[in-house]
């Protein structure tokens, strides 16, 4: 567990940084505050994530029409979800906080 946890933390911090630095240069590139540009892209990849990680464990059946649930896709069959969801927590921290 502690493990699992670990690299959890790692690549959220990871994800964290990269996207953030990211949607600053964007930001200061094309002359919006880089609070808002930092904000913006943690929300966008955040949902993305967020989706892409969900889609694959399941959902409604159009053909059946029952709920049915599906072996997760991807190699490492990572809660990609989880860390959409820290984004868009952090999103919200540097929209209510703006410390840029």
């Amino acid at each position: 567990m502690g493990e699992a946890l670990g690299r959890f933390a790692l690549a959220s911090a990871a994800t964290a940084v990269a996207i953030g630095l990211l949607g600053a240069v964007v930001a200061w590139a094309t002359g919006h505050g880089v609070s808002s540009g930092v904000t913006g892209a943690y929300y966008i990849v955040g949902c993305a994530l967020f989706l892409v990680g969900m889609f694959p464990t399941g959902g409604f059946s159009m053909i059946r029409g029952t709920i049915t649930r599906r072996r997760p896709t991807g190699a490492a069959k990572e809660p990609i979800f989880l860390i959409g969801l820290v984004l868009i927590g952090l999103g919200v921290v540097v929209d209510l906080t703006r410390p840029f």
